[in-house]
């Protein structure tokens, strides 16, 4: 059964404390989600341990020594040492089927507009883009000028830029 005394000692704990715990916690591990966690571990304790609490001359340094402690803890852990998510984790596991789905209408889109260039910039932006031939390789292949190959690419990109704006 719940005492209702034990409780409300402790919802005055919590009051009293938890922002001032959440601060310090903050303080270590630079995270706020993680500082809420240990906070929640912290009070946790405390409810755990409420007997050892009615003892103690200061709940408030009792409080902080935990949250030190916990908060060591886990920047001693090898879970915190080993795993340390980033932006490209994040993105590179971000594959919706909506996602998928634009993908492709984009691709599809981008083959339409090249379909509507002149033959001579299709040529050569199909050789240079989807068969990723060297512009040496592509003059050899078309028997043309190296220079030809240069100024039908840039303005076969400049077209398709302009066809997509």
């Amino acid at each position: 059964m719940i005492d209702t005394e034990k409780v409300t000692q402790f919802d005055t704990i919590v009051q009293t404390y938890s922002l001032e715990i959440k601060k310090l916690a903050w303080s270590y591990t630079m995270d706020p989600y993680l500082a809420e966690d240990i906070v929640q571990e912290v009070l946790l304790k405390c409810y755990l341990h409420q007997e050892q609490l009615e003892g103690l001359r200061s709940v408030r340094a009792w409080l902080y020594t935990i949250t030190k402690n916990q908060c060591k803890d886990y920047l001693r852990g090898s879970y915190h040492q080993r795993v340390t998510p980033t932006c490209e984790f994040f993105l590179a596991n971000h594959h919706t089927p909506e996602s998928e789905m634009l993908c492709q209408q984009s691709c599809n889109e981008v083959y339409r507009q090249i379909e509507n260039l002149p033959d001579i910039y299709q040529e050569v932006l199909y050789l240079s883009c989807v068969k990723e031939l060297k512009l040496k390789e592509i003059q050899q292949q078309l028997d043309i000028n190296i220079s030809t190959v240069k100024t039908r690419l840039f303005r076969a990109k400049h077209m398709l830029k302009a066809t997509m704006m």
